[in-house]
Formats: C-alpha cells, sequence, structure tokens
C-alpha cells in the first residue's frame, strides 16, 4: 500500500498546482470598452410624456388572431405626431400589416447599412390582474419616478427611444455615413411575419446589412449569483423554439367504468417521461463565452471550478442546472403548457392533448429534438407532431467586431461600473429572422433589470424609471451615430 501513497501524493500535487495556475491566470479581461460617447444631456419629461403617449395605445397582439391593425394604425400616426423631423427626413413605409420601415440615406451607399430593430406590439394583460396593477396597464400614467405600462420594457421603450435618437440627431444636422434602417416589426409577440416581411423586402432590393441590434439582453443587477456588480449583457445567440403535440386517442364512456389508463393518464405518463428525462445539457457557445467572461469576476471558489472545467465541468454543469434560470442557457428546455381532455368531469375523453415548448440552445436542431421526443416517450398510444413552425437557434455572431466594440463602450457609458459579457438569449425576439441576412446581430435593450423587473416583463406592473428610460434614449442617439460612422 505504501507503494502507492508516494505517486499518489504526486498526482495530487500536481493537480493541485496545475489548478492554482489556471486559476491564478483567470482573471477579468482587460477593459477595452473605454472611450465611448459620455451620454448627451436629455429632457426626461419631455421623453418619458412622449413614451407615455405610446403605451396609451393598446397594441395588444393576441395568439392565434388578426393583428389589430387600428390600434396599430393609431400609433403609427401618434409616432408620426411625435417626430416630424424624422418623417420629414427619413423614408418611411408600412410593410405588411403594419410593421414600420424607415430609410435614412448614409453619404456612402456603397457601404453596408445598419439596421435598428424593435416592435410595436405588446402582450395582453392576464384576465382578472388588472386591479393588481399599481397604475392601469394601457394608463401610461408617469407617477412615483417611473412611466407604467405595457410597452415599458417590452418592447415601445425601444420603438421609442431609437426614434428619439434620430430626432435628436436630425436636430444636430447630423447625417450618417452608413445608411441607417429602422425596422419595426408589428406580431413579435405572437412570433409572427411582420420581420420576415421587412427581409423580404430589404433582400429583394439588394439590401445585405453590416449589422442589425434588436431588444434581448439588458444590463441586470443583482441577478448574476456571486457578482454584486451590475452587468451588461450582449446578446450575441438566441435559442431557438418549437412545440410538439402529443395525442392520445381511446374509446369513450362514462368516467364511472374507466379502463385501467385513461387517454389522459397516457399522456400524462408521457409528459412525466419528457420531464424526467431532458435533453443533456451543453456548456459550449454562446453559454461557455459568458461564464468565460463573469467566471472571471466571481469569489474564489467559483473561479477555480471555471478556470479548470477540464476536471470541474460536470460539476459546473450540476450546479447551473440546479437553477431555472441558468438551466435555460445550458440546455434545450422541455416545458409543457397546454393540455386538454374531457369537456366534462364524468366523461371519459376519446382524445387527449398536450403541446410541450422546447427551447433550443445551439448546437441543436429542431429534428434532433423531435428525435429525443419520439425516443423518450417511446408509446406507440401517443401521437407526436409538430404544432406550429419550428424554429431553429440563431448563428452567433462575433465578440471583436466593430459593432461589438462599439456596444461595449455604449454599455460603459450607460453603466460605468459594468462587467460587460456576451451572452445567449433565451428567449425569442426578432432578430432571429436577421441570422444569415446581417453579417452580426446583436440583442441589447438599454435598461437596468434588477430581481424585482423579472417578472415585469410580460407581468404586471410594468414600468420604466423616467431617469432610466433618458438614459436609454441617450444610449440610443449614441449608438446610431457610433454604428453608422464606423
Amino acid at each position: 500500500m505504501r507503494k502507492f501513497v508516494l505517486p499518489l501524493s504526486i498526482v495530487i500535487l500536481v493537480l493541485a498546482l496545475v489548478m492554482a495556475v489556471r486559476t491564478m491566470r483567470f482573471v477579468p479581461y482587460p477593459d477595452t470598452a473605454r472611450g465611448g460617447e459620455p451620454l448627451p444631456v436629455v429632457n426626461d419629461s419631455l421623453l418619458a410624456a412622449h413614451l407615455a403617449g405610446a403605451v396609451r395605445i393598446p397594441t395588444v397582439s393576441y395568439q392565434d388572431s388578426t393583428p389589430q391593425v387600428a390600434q396599430l394604425r393609431a400609433l403609427h400616426g401618434y409616432l408620426e405626431q411625435t417626430f416630424p423631423r424624422t418623417y420629414a427626413a427619413l423614408s418611411h413605409e408600412v410593410v405588411g400589416d403594419a410593421s414600420l420601415l424607415f430609410r435614412w440615406a448614409g453619404s456612402d451607399t456603397t457601404l453596408q447599412p445598419v439596421v435598428m430593430m424593435a416592435h410595436l406590439d405588446v402582450v395582453p394583460v392576464e384576465p382578472g390582474t388588472d386591479s393588481a396593477w399599481t397604475h392601469r396597464p394601457f394608463s401610461g400614467d408617469v407617477a412615483e419616478g417611473f412611466v407604467w405600462g405595457r410597452g415599458t420594457l417590452d418592447d415601445k421603450v425601444g420603438v421609442l427611444s431609437t426614434l428619439e435618437g434620430v430626432e435628436a440627431l436630425l436636430a444636430r444636422k447630423y447625417r450618417p455615413r452608413r445608411t441607417v434602417y429602422l425596422a419595426f416589426g408589428d406580431d413579435e409577440e405572437v412570433a409572427g411575419h411582420g420581420a420576415a416581411d421587412i427581409v423580404e423586402l430589404l433582400r429583394a432590393r439588394g439590401v445585405r446589412p453590416l449589422v442589425a441590434v434588436d431588444e434581448g439582453s439588458a444590463v441586470v443587477e443583482g441577478i448574476v449569483p456571486g457578482i454584486d456588480r451590475p452587468v451588461g449583457l450582449i446578446g450575441i445567440a438566441e435559442k431557438g423554439h418549437m412545440s410538439v403535440q402529443l395525442t392520445v386517442s381511446a374509446e369513450g364512456g362514462h368516467s364511472s367504468m374507466p379502463p385501467p389508463q385513461t387517454a389522459v393518464g397516457v399522456l400524462a405518463q408521457a409528459i412525466d417521461r419528457l420531464e424526467k428525462h431532458p435533453l443533456p445539457p451543453r456548456l459550449d457557445g454562446p453559454t461557455a463565452a459568458m461564464f468565460d467572461h463573469l467566471g472571471r469576476e466571481m469569489p474564489l471558489g467559483t473561479r477555480i471550478a471555471m478556470a479548470n472545467l477540464w476536471l470541474t465541468r460536470s460539476r459546473v454543469i450540476r450546479s447551473l442546472a440546479a437553477s431555472p434560470t441558468t438551466n435555460a442557457s445550458i440546455r434545450t428546455t422541455t416545458a409543457p403548457t397546454v393540455i386538454r381532455g374531457s369537456p366534462k368531469a364524468n366523461v371519459l375523453p376519446t382524445h387527449a392533448q398536450a403541446i410541450v415548448n422546447f427551447r433550443i440552445i445551439s448546437g441543436e436542431t429542431p429534428a434532433t429534438v423531435l428525435s429525443h421526443v419520439r425516443s423518450v416517450v417511446d408509446d406507440p398510444r401517443v401521437s407526436i407532431t409538430l404544432s406550429g413552425q419550428p424554429a431553429p437557434p440563431s448563428p452567433v455572431s462575433s465578440t471583436t467586431s466593430a459593432a461589438y466594440r462599439t456596444l461595449e463602450r455604449g454599455i460603459r457609458a450607460l453603466a460605468p461600473s459594468a462587467i460587460i459579457s456576451p451572452s445567449l438569449v433565451v428567449g425569442a425576439t426578432d432578430a432571429r429572422v436577421y441570422g444569415g441576412f446581417a453579417r452580426d446581430v446583436y440583442r441589447f435593450l438599454p435598461v437596468r433589470v434588477g430581481p424585482n423587473d423579472l417578472d415585469r416583463f410580460h407581468g404586471t406592473n410594468e414600468r420604466i424609471g423616467v431617469r432610466d428610460y433618458g438614459r436609454a434614449v441617450g444610449f440610443m442617439t449614441n449608438l446610431i451615430a457610433a454604428l453608422s460612422t464606423q
């Protein structure tokens, strides 16, 4: 036994030294975001009033219904009234049902253009929750230092801050070097066709953008475990999505004489299997890039683990999988969302159906997810079909491009103490249709998000601070100028 002690001790010592050296080298990246323009001085009250006016127009998108064109056209009219310089100086047109496309001609039309994106529609308010709002969801109230209502975070804030930026630049007689497009889809919240219609139109006109910038990530505070500084996350990719319908057919009848397993029972068993056997985790691609940046800023114990993934990968993955927030960044998630059975408590259903939604991580495809579902369910009584049109994960954009560096500098002006990192967007945005069309696509909205704000997205008491919105407008003003002069 003794003859093994010395070799084992040497191995342990070598491992410890290797881990120590790797940890010492795992230091924060140099700050390359210095030198950006300071945020311009703005009239916060006026800007808040403009945003509030847009919030008061309920451009709600409802699933499986036609677009609310009348409300969207009302918003068009409000924007034209509020931003007269923009409408006078930029060409503009309605695309499809009610999407908007503006073109600001650059001085050098041989250069690839820039596309600034946002969307005009908002999600509905959950029935029965109106009374839980401090201010009515479409009031547009400016109170307690906030603008309240649907769209203040998602995504009239993006539309209005972009137009405010253009309006401010026009007031300064600014002319872009690159052509700038403003592309505002009308049905992002239902994964509609507005943004795709705009891309199809631009493609037909021979336009090939250098970069497109949309919503997606933000400056988060108090959300990343182990980091007490703000974190500016730039979305360099987003997950894909698909839904699968599970259907079980059986003989009906009265519930007083049930078979050993009803259609609902078979269906529930299939759902249980899918939840208990998710797709495997992946710590690569945009997620690996994010943790490579953020891990360097974390406490020593976490830094040791992140610096030595060659040894600690399985442990790190288990830790990340324990939280729904971080689990979503390392795997294709499985979420049963809809189930239908009998219309009456004492009637056995002849058909039971469920919808299971998947958010697909980079490196996987709708086809591999569908294969996984069939393998896990493994029950000939369960019919498995696609529900809706699947969307694959987006391409991954560069973290070394001039546009990415411009975003870094803008975030530094917005949040001087922030750690800036690439990230994976786990939700779906209109930016998905620009993958393969624009050279790079980035997802960042210049708002600050804390733990208490996460539920406000698509939830109750959506709001944005008046001062924070003023800073968002300053950020967009600088960003449009910087991107269009590269």
